[in-house]
C-alpha cells in the first residue's frame, strides 16, 4: 500500500500554500470533535495533527472521512489509514485534472 502511496504522490505536482493552508483550517474548525489541531508545512507537504475530545478510532475515521469530503479535489484523491494504539495517522493526497495538488501526513488522536 505504502508503494502504491508513494507511486500516486510521484505522479503529483505538490504545493502548500496559504490558500489552501486556510481551507484545511475551515475543514477543521467546522469538525465539532476536535479540541485542539495544528498544521505544519514541511518540505511542501502538510502535518496535520487532531486532537480529538473522545478519541476512539472509529470518532477518528469520521473526523478524517470529513476532512476529506471537506478537502478532497474531485478529480482523484487517495489516503492510507494506519492505526497505532491510542492514534490512527493518515496518508492522504489528492489532485486536479492537471495533477496540482497537495499531500497530507494527518495524526489524530
Amino acid at each position: 500500500m505504502v508503494s502504491v502511496m508513494n507511486e500516486y504522490v510521484s505522479k503529483i505536482q505538490l504545493s502548500a500554500d496559504d490558500v489552501t493552508k486556510g481551507i484545511l483550517h475551515a475543514a477543521i474548525h467546522e469538525i465539532s470533535n476536535i479540541d485542539k489541531e495544528s498544521i505544519l508545512v514541511k518540505s511542501n507537504r502538510y502535518i496535520v495533527d487532531m486532537k480529538l475530545k473522545e478519541y476512539s478510532v472509529e470518532n477518528a475515521v469520521a473526523v478524517m472521512n470529513t476532512f476529506m469530503e471537506r478537502t478532497r479535489y474531485h478529480y482523484s484523491a487517495y489516503f492510507i489509514r494506519f492505526n497505532e494504539g491510542n492514534m490512527v495517522r493518515y496518508r492522504y493526497a489528492t489532485c486536479k485534472e492537471n495533477r496540482e495538488g497537495f499531500y497530507c501526513d494527518v495524526i489524530i488522536a
